[in-house]
């Protein structure tokens, strides 16, 4: 059955973010969504670590939601070169979620990254959702409205499923010892997007690419919010005449606007430049590790300042290849 738009858009939305641990990118997340959504409930899954004062958002604490947590441990296998602690946590961040969503007996819902930055009413974006079960940029990644009831549910027990099926597991240890071998026929690692495509594909989940052009919108898979810090000069096509307001960027030499923006990488320093300030995210830095912090107080400040000035100048290119 599908959803209905209409009465989607007319609805305050609820925009939920997930994060463990104080980062300092954090607070202008959380900034910048309650400005652009006013009428939004935000939400974040945090811990008591990275509660954010003067911000009007909610605060839910992690820990009130892992009834799972040790079913989930016990069950997941590591098949991935990277950090075991960050792969799993990446996976399980969807239990801690189904859980929260039952309790709170939220259906429809926006989740994003905690990298993610909205510069327009989310409603917007629903308008053009009928007929799906999700959207997002692309799949479930980053940014992704949830439409279908039950949707994050289903996926959460078909990853449980996975994981306690021997079959399954003894593929994807083939696969992955074929990666860590250097071949690249039938070879793979698993990620918590690996699961999500392989979710999608078998049960037939329509999902909306909010990554393609639409209505003169479209929302940044990545490619373009981290550009100013990695060097990636092919897709550093961005422009902003005040912060915290319409971003705009080129794509095949037309102009779009930029729904949200994906300030993807390691580096995010430079995320004040496209936010601007605000005094609760300057009081957010004093904090334990003080040292640390302050000096990330400073470096945010410079990178945002010479952001900000190359937002200014609009920008133009021929093409944008995705």
């Amino acid at each position: 059955m599908g959803n209905d738009p209409q009465g989607s858009a007319r609805a305050s939305p609820c925009i939920i973010y997930f994060h463990e641990g104080f980062s300092p990118y954090l607070p202008f997340t959380l900034w910048q969504a309650c400005k652009s959504n006013p009428d939004a409930r935000i939400i974040l899954l945090g811990d008591s670590v990275n509660r954010i004062q003067g911000i009007p958002y909610e605060h839910h604490l992690l820990s009130d939601f892992k009834s799972r947590h040790q079913e989930f441990l016990e069950s997941y296998r590591h098949f991935h070169p990277g950090h075991l602690g960050d792969e799993r946590r990446c996976i399980q961040r969807w239990v801690y979620l189904s859980e929260f969503l039952k309790k709170q007996k939220i259906e429809q819902f926006l989740f994003l990254d905690s990298d993610m930055l909205l510069f327009r009413d989310v409603r917007e974006t629903l308008l053009a959702t009928q007929g799906y079960d999700a959207a997002g940029a692309p799949m479930f990644w980053a940014f992704c409205f949830f439409l279908k009831k039950n949707l994050v549910t289903d996926f959460t027990d078909w990853i449980f499923q996975q994981y306690r099926n021997p079959s399954v597991i003894d593929k994807w240890d083939a696969e992955f010892r074929r990666h860590l071998a250097g071949e690249k026929e039938q070879a793979g690692i698993i990620q918590d997007m690996a699961l999500a495509k392989m979710f999608i594909e078998e049960k037939g989940i329509r999902v909306l690419d909010l990554t393609q052009p639409a209505n003169g919108k479209i929302v940044d898979s990545g490619r373009l919010g981290g550009a100013f810090q990695h060097g990636r000069k092919d897709v550093d096509i961005l422009f902003q005449q005040e912060a915290g307001g319409a971003v705009g960027t080129v794509i095949g030499g037309i102009t779009l606007t930029l729904t949200a923006i994906h300030v993807a990488g390691f580096y995010k320093n430079h995320i004040a430049g496209l936010t601007g300030w605000s005094w609760p995210i300057v009081k957010s830095f004093f904090r334990p590790n003080y040292r640390r912090n302050i000096k990330q107080l400073f470096w945010y400040g410079l990178n945002g300042l010479r952001y900000r000035r190359y937002l200014r100048r609009r920008r133009c290119a021929n093409s944008y290849e995705k």
